[in-house]
């Protein structure tokens, strides 16, 4: 890369660039803005030669921008995409939850992090009718908040009203669709949420599903609480806990990524026993990858090794 700040920019070069940029884009001057950190009405007037003030600032920050979109291409001609789905087994025991749930059940699916269940239920919504999604945060762990999530995923964005009437808006849209309502991070929903969504299912029957990490089940089942949730909980049908990988999940992830010999399988599996499990595996695998490519040379046990390092350090750090 070059230091623009070293040599001078040629000013007329980058006015052509950007505006045969932003017609190629299709931006808003707007959008340059924000990617190019000027001011729009700076650099809206740049191109033509309208702008009155130094142009060698804009000049720079367009330099740089265009070393910084050069940089990213390169990088991506050298990375391989990480696969978009593929099942796992402990994915083919989420889908079966999900399609009990569907058939007017509440079900519990609780594990640690990186275990791509969020990828499973959203490959699950895709392929069968009348399935929603709704994110929870801690920002929507109230009652209100966690029902306006629910109708987003409904495609109703900014519902209003008071939690009676939102609650009385979603039992009227999922009656009698034999739909299911996935409340993905469940964990984040409050003792009167989870009651609030409790008291869909006795009034429809809807299945529901709560998915999220482990603690969803520690606060249906155990601890002080439980008797506050024993009316959700006496309704629970199924729960699925796992607590990490099976060598089978890590196994899937190597066909996914055609890793295909037995060195580099085993030690596959071994990260995936590491916090962060198949996500960090991905990872992993996404900075081998790299680093073959950038090698001209096929994927070996040293550059997973290799990755690994990076992201261990990087772990330990964090």
């Amino acid at each position: 890369m070059i230091n623009p700040n070293a040599q001078p920019i040629d000013i007329a070069e980058q006015q052509v660039w950007l505006a045969d940029h932003k017609k190629e884009r299709g931006y808003s001057w707007s959008q340059l803005s924000s990617k190019i950190g000027v001011p729009q009405s700076t650099l809206s007037m740049f191109p033509g030669g309208g702008y009155r003030g130094d142009n060698a600032p804009v000049a720079q920050a367009v330099f740089k921008y265009r070393q910084l979109l050069r940089s990213q291409a390169e990088v991506a001609i050298e990375m391989r995409e990480p696969p978009s789905f593929y099942m796992t087994p402990t994915g083919k025991r989420i889908q079966t939850m999900l399609t009990m749930a569907q058939r007017g059940r509440i079900v519990v699916i609780a594990g640690a992090p990186g275990m791509s269940k969020t990828k499973v239920i959203e490959h699950y919504r895709q392929s069968v009718s009348n399935v929603w999604i709704a994110t929870m945060a801690p920002s929507t762990a109230g009652v209100n908040t966690m029902q306006q999530e629910v109708l987003e995923s409904f495609g109703e964005a900014d519902a209003k009203g008071t939690p009676r009437a939102l609650s009385k808006k979603i039992v009227s849209f999922v009656k009698d669709t034999n739909g299911l309502i996935i409340i993905d991070e469940a964990q984040h929903t409050s003792e009167l949420a989870l009651e609030e969504i409790r008291s869909w299912y006795d009034r429809t029957g809807i299945g529901i599903a709560l998915v999220g990490n482990e603690d969803v089940l520690t606060r249906l089942t155990l601890g002080n609480k439980a008797d506050a949730f024993a009316r959700l909980a006496s309704r629970v049908s199924q729960r699925f806990i796992f607590r990490g990988p099976q060598d089978g999940d890590a196994l899937a992830l190597a066909d996914a990524w055609d890793v295909h010999d037995d060195e580099q399988r085993a030690f596959i599996v071994s990260i995936a026993k590491q916090p962060g499990h198949l996500r960090t595996c991905t990872m992993m695998m996404e900075t081998a990858c790299m680093l073959a490519a950038s090698e001209n040379n096929e994927l070996t046990i040293e550059h997973l090794r290799d990755a690994w390092s990076h992201l261990a350090i990087r772990q330990a750090g964090a």
